[in-house]
């Protein structure tokens, strides 16, 4: 009898490391054809973002210098962020040097202020102010480039 037992053990470990082994296998897979979702653009895009946000006008400085403003509220996790800078690089080529370009990263609590004063929704949020910095738009999400574009224009006329 004591036998029998034994060899339902052994039958049942068995069994269990064999769905142990499908599980795990299944996971690994799973897992990995979710990382394909992180693409050589979304890198180049998650890399470009910080780029930007180096070379972009300390907050400060923009709103004291009486040009017009953009400011992009963003995160580093953002799909839509990553994927909108190489846009949003075109553009700032384009228009650089007659708007101030803010970048804001919605992570760091020293942007608290600024977030609960242009009530940031969600990023990228695209805040654009005037010369004298008041508000005159705001856009929250993937943004056609021509709309960018377009306010931007508005802004500058």
């Amino acid at each position: 009898m004591n036998s029998e037992k034994g060899k339902l053990r052994a039958k049942l470990s068995i069994v269990v490391g064999i769905i142990t082994v499908v599980f795990a296998a299944g996971t690994f897979f799973l897992t990995r054809s979710d990382l394909s979702i992180l693409s050589t653009s979304t890198v180049a895009g998650l890399a470009l973002i910080k780029t930007m946000a180096k070379q972009s006008l300390p907050y400060e400085v923009a709103l004291s210098n009486n040009k017009p403003t953009l400011i992009e509220f963003y995160a580093d996790w953002c799909n839509t962020c990553q994927s909108m800078a190489p846009i949003l690089n075109k553009v700032h080529q384009q228009y650089g040097e007659s708007v101030n370009w803010v970048m804001l990263n919605v992570d760091d609590p020293q942007w608290a202020k600024p977030i609960e004063k242009y009530r940031v929704t969600g990023v990228p949020q695209f805040t654009f102010l005037d010369s004298n910095q008041q508000e005159t738009e705001i856009l929250v999400g993937k943004i056609p480039e021509t709309i960018i574009t377009k306010v931007l224009q508005e802004l500058l006329s």
